[in-house]
């Protein structure tokens, strides 16, 4: 699907090759956006668009916005990155290296009054979750493609790459062994 369909997403930024570094890639922001729209912690829907098509739906309420949200993608070659991070990762690496444009969008909800039930009793409290956006996206792409996004492979109940997951599974042995070592 193309991004030019979507109605409700703004361009946050470009991704872009780093040069001579453990992580591959890295986010260029628009510099028209304010800080305060990277760094609010409302809830937002990601999508990772290859030349002008949707490759990725994902979501997060994580604190910080979507810079921090991008830092878990960006920094998977560092730490201990879980396998969609680390993969997608290197599939935006990949496309970056075939000479694709690779660019974020980003969809937010405004927060809403909501009734929350604690302990010992209810507050009303404002909640912004990504979950049911997310939800309405994938549903939406899912409605006019009869299929999810190419990179959203658990939706499309379809493995990782075989050669990315095993970089996965190397990296995290290199890791280990090297951890050993400092012992």
């Amino acid at each position: 699907m193309l991004i030019q369909k979507v109605k409700t997403a703004i361009k946050v930024g470009d991704f872009i090759l780093r040069r001579n570094h453990r992580n591959k890639i890295d986010l260029k922001y628009l510099s028209a956006l304010s800080l305060k729209i990277l760094t609010d912690d409302i809830a937002r829907i990601y999508l990772f668009v290859e030349d002008g098509i949707i490759k990725k739906i994902g979501g997060s309420t994580s604190k910080g916005g979507i810079k921090s949200t991008m830092s878990f993608y960006t920094s998977a070659m560092t730490g201990s990155p879980g396998v969609p991070r680390f993969i997608l990762h290197l599939l935006v690496e990949k496309s970056l290296k075939k000479g694709s444009k690779m660019e974020l969008f980003m969809i937010t909800s405004p927060k809403t009054l909501a009734t929350v039930n604690g302990l010992f009793g209810s507050k009303k409290v404002e909640i912004a979750s990504f979950k049911e956006m997310e939800d309405l996206c994938k549903f939406d792409y899912y409605s006019r493609k009869n299929k999810y996004p190419d990179w959203n492979f658990q939706e499309n109940h379809q493995p990782y790459p075989a050669d990315l997951a095993k970089k996965h599974v190397l990296y995290h042995q290199k890791r280990l062994r090297s951890r050993q070592k400092k012992k």
